[in-house]
């Protein structure tokens, strides 16, 4: 029978874990939405961390849950003896929302950010181009290029 004090003990410090990398992505959000490149970019190291030390939880997760019966955390909790359930269930529930809140806050990251890259890509894109009349007008770059009177 496996041991469901230490896979309740493991729990904890896999939430913990979680809960501190839910911490660093909204520290992410807050630095994309203030443009704080820089900060963003120093905060790299911190996320590559974060995700080594969730590599390695995965890999002790594993072994840990050798013998339970269940192929995923909920199973495993419903599945554990009555005096284990409870709190197998509380944690299954509280991994998930943080599990799921990171994703939402990756999501959003990944839109803003892509959305401004779009917005950067139009701006570069774009030239100010003079006549011969000494009249300035925007023109897109592609089309420069492919234009005699450049």
């Amino acid at each position: 029978m496996p041991d469901y004090n230490k896979i309740i003990a493991f729990f904890d410090e896999y939430i913990a874990h979680y809960r501190e990398f839910l911490q660093f992505e909204y520290l992410k959000l807050d630095m994309i939405n203030h443009n704080q490149i820089e900060k963003l970019s120093s905060s790299l190291s911190k996320e590559q961390a974060l995700i080594m030390k969730t590599n390695a939880y995965e890999t002790k997760r594993v072994k840990v849950l050798e013998g339970t019966t269940g192929t995923n955390f909920a199973e495993i909790a419903e599945n554990a003896p009555e005096e284990f359930k409870g709190r197998l269930a509380e944690q299954h529930k509280e991994l998930s929302a943080i599990i799921f809140r990171i994703k939402e806050l990756n999501d959003t990251a990944n839109v803003t950010v892509t959305e401004r890259l779009k917005k950067i890509q139009r701006r570069t894109a774009e030239l100010d181009v003079y006549d011969g009349k000494g009249t300035v007008k925007r023109e897109h770059a592609s089309r420069l290029a492919i234009s005699k009177n450049v």
